[in-house]
């Protein structure tokens, strides 16, 4: 089942939900819901020297995720606040600087590069602060040919510049965002607010083969070169959604890589998506038989 190797660079936190903290971090989400859908994503991230850092590694140990965690001797384990409202859509109050912000080359990540990975894993909110940034562009520009670069958009409070969103969908071979983003790059790149026109520069100019865009309620759309699939949002009553959006993320572009159809990929990732939302926190139980089903 963990027959690809992806390796996640991002963020690892604490998410304090109004009923109480849940391990949590894009990449970290991201790897979780990957190995649901039969990859193995490795984690690699930053936590503290501290309590909350240690709980977390235990956390991931449990949960059978495998990492390359630093631990930083610069700044405390991440949180994020998160207020929630009636519709369980989530407020962020992301702390800046944490441990993740700090995330180093070491030998162990130079190591992890060169083994047999098919695809690398970031969004723009890992680089919110210059030393990921430039982590990622050297990253980036040492990476073999054949690995598939996914990328999430997360315009996070004022946690981007134009330069990270450039970057960031220039070097996509996948690329995600939702309805309240495409507006912003669609204004970036000077092109219409539509998915297909986004794909279609992008595809053209640069690299991308697969568009993975979101809109809460009502649906996802998949768009490659040859075709474009919608599917509806499954209707449900939601306890939060936070990380609805790193579950479908992750469920897609791991069936994408095994070769499922647009249609196939749509509905499976919104099925898992719609399971997160009606559970608490981003990394719920998920039933056996969903997974099974992936």
């Amino acid at each position: 089942m963990t027959n690809l190797k992806m390796i996640a660079v991002g963020e690892f936190l604490w998410d304090y939900l109004p009923n109480g903290k849940k391990i949590g971090g894009a990449a970290a989400n991201f790897c979780y819901h990957a190995k649901s859908a039969g990859a193995q994503a490795i984690l690699v991230s930053a936590v503290g020297d501290d309590d909350n850092g240690k709980e977390l590694l235990n956390q991931l140990a449990m949960l059978a995720i495998p990492h390359s965690v630093q631990i930083s001797a610069n700044y405390a384990t991440g949180k994020v606040m998160v207020e929630l409202d009636a519709d369980g859509k989530p407020t962020y109050n992301i702390l800046n600087p944490v441990a993740w912000d700090d995330i180093q080359l070491t030998t162990s990540l130079e190591h992890l590069l060169q083994d047999d990975i098919v695809a690398i894993y970031f969004g723009s909110l890992i680089q919110r602060n210059s030393n990921n940034h430039q982590l990622l562009k050297r990253i980036v520009a040492e990476l073999p040919e054949k690995v598939k670069i996914i990328v999430d958009i997360n315009l996070r409070q004022n946690h981007y510049t134009n330069d990270i969103l450039r970057f960031s969908i220039e070097q996509s071979h996948i690329l995600k965002l939702n309805d309240e983003e495409l507006p912003v790059i669609a204004q970036l790149l000077n092109i219409k607010n539509d998915p297909k026109v986004l794909f279609d520069y992008l595809n053209q100019h640069y690299q991308l083969e697969l568009l993975i865009y979101t809109c809460g309620s009502e649906g996802s759309y998949l768009i490659n070169q040859t075709e474009q699939d919608y599917c509806p949002a499954e209707k449900i009553t939601p306890i939060d959604t936070v990380g609805a959006g790193d579950s479908f993320m992750a469920t897609a572009s791991t069936l994408y890589l095994k070769g499922r159809s647009l249609k196939e990929i749509n509905i499976k990732a919104n099925h898992v998506a719609a399971y997160v939302c009606t559970q608490s926190g981003p990394m719920p139980k998920m039933p056996d038989e969903l997974i099974k089903n992936l």
